[in-house]
This record gives structure tokens, sequence and C-alpha cells, in this order.
């Protein structure tokens, strides 16, 4: 009898240890949940939304957009919610949404860029690239962009995608122009499919012809104004209709 007593007294031991340990554990559970809970409470402001890519855009636009609380918690954002919202607006054609270690959450997007105006039956139909319907307005205030001439569109809505193949090749052409060459263009006529005339804002006369080659016409008409520029050239007109482009020089008087 007295051999099991150290036994018994050793059992006893260990079974308070493990009690021991078994508490210890809840209470490190329930302070692990408890913190996690406030964590993701809106009375706890963490991380930051930092976004890129705008350049019309805000940052105030794109958090009411978005949905993003004053009271910042990350942890209640959620990335493919935040993509879908921003994309219902007109203005943004893509958006990428990821998060960053340790806190942040990074929303790049893409905005859709005014290309061109043509007439409409409300006024004058402001498009991007893709031929999407931006804005209506009765006048424009500021060319900040060229306009289409020969064509009128009648029914079209913000919203709608313009399907006309005569501006959607003109929109091509426009959106293969550097920004630099673009601000320089301030009409593209296209009263004839196969007789398309782009004009600067200096009254060179650009012949483009038909909507065949548009992007090496883009090409051509990027190097030949760069160089007109650079060079104070006078030029009356340029003929891109042919392969190897023509240019006219002004005569002096």
């Amino acid at each position: 009898m007295r051999e099991q007593e150290p036994l018994q007294y050793m059992s006893k031991d260990k079974g308070s240890i493990l009690g021991q340990r078994f508490v210890g554990l809840i209470l490190v559970l329930v302070i692990l949940i408890a913190g996690l809970l406030f964590i993701k409470s809106s009375y706890f402001t963490v991380g930051a939304v930092v976004v890129e890519g705008n350049h019309y855009v805000t940052v105030e636009d794109v958090y009411q957009i978005a949905e993003i609380p004053e009271k910042l918690n990350i942890f209640n954002l959620n990335a493919a919610d935040i993509r879908t919202r921003l994309l219902h607006d007109l203005r943004i054609s893509e958006v990428d949404v990821s998060r960053k270690f340790p806190a942040t959450i990074v929303i790049s997007i893409k905005e859709r860029k005014p290309t061109a105006y043509v007439a409409g039956s409300y006024g004058f139909l402001e498009l991007d690239q893709q031929g999407v319907v931006l804005a209506v307005v009765k006048n424009i205030k500021k060319m900040n962009v060229p306009i289409i001439t020969g064509i009128r569109l009648d029914d079209e809505y913000v919203g709608d995608k313009i399907e006309n193949p005569e501006i959607k090749s003109i929109l091509y052409y426009l959106s293969l122009l550097n920004e630099d060459v673009l601000n320089q263009i301030s009409e593209v006529n296209a009263t004839s499919p196969e007789q398309i005339n782009a004009y600067t804002i200096s009254s060179v006369h650009i012949r483009l012809g038909s909507s065949d080659r548009l992007s090496d016409k883009a090409k051509l008409t990027n190097d030949i104004l760069y160089e007109i520029g650079n060079k104070k050239m006078m030029v009356e007109y340029l003929d891109l209709t042919y392969a190897s482009p023509f240019i006219k020089i002004k005569q002096l008087n």
C-alpha cells in the first residue's frame, strides 16, 4: 500500500497541470476571438487604401463609388465588391484591387479618356476610344479633343457604345496617336468613307483617304507632325493615302 501512494500523488499532480493548461488555452482562445472581433469592428481604424492611375476621377470619388467608409478597416473590405462597384462608373474602364502587406489595399484604375466629339440628337456626344458615350453636352465650351464632322448620330445616350463603322475607324486612328499629336488634331471629317480628312489646330490638312492601313497612317502622322513642329515647317497638307506619304509645303508670297 505504501508503494502506491507516490503513484497516486503523481497522478493528481498531472491532472492538475492538464486542467491548468486547458483553462489557459481557453483564456487564450477567448482573448484571440475578442481581439479579432474588436479589430473587425467599425470602431477600430486599421490600414490604408491607396488609389493609383487616376487622372480625372478624384480619390474622394473612388472612395465614394467603392463605398469605403471614413472609419477605415480593411479587414471589412471585400476586394471583389470594390472592383464591381467601380466598374459601374462609366469613367472607369479597368480596375485591379490587391492587398499589400501588412495593411494596405491598392486600387489601380484605368480611366476612360475622352477621344472625340460627334454631333447627336441632343447636342454633342463625348466618346472614348472604344466608342462609349461618356457625356452629352449642348455646347462644347472647351475643345480639348477633336470633333468628328460629316456624321450625325441619332438616339444615342450616355453609356451607349457607338457601332458606326466610320466612327470606329476614326476613333481607332485617334487612339494610336501620341498625346501631344492628338492635342494638335482639331477635326476629323468623314463625309465620305473613302475620303477621311483630319485637320490640325495650325491648319495642316491630313488626307487619310479610306480606313485601311490606319495603324500605318497613325504612325506617319506621329512622325511627320513631330518633324514639322521640330523644324518649324510651314505645311499645307499631308497626303497619307498612299504607302509613301507626300508633304506639301506652303508657298510663301
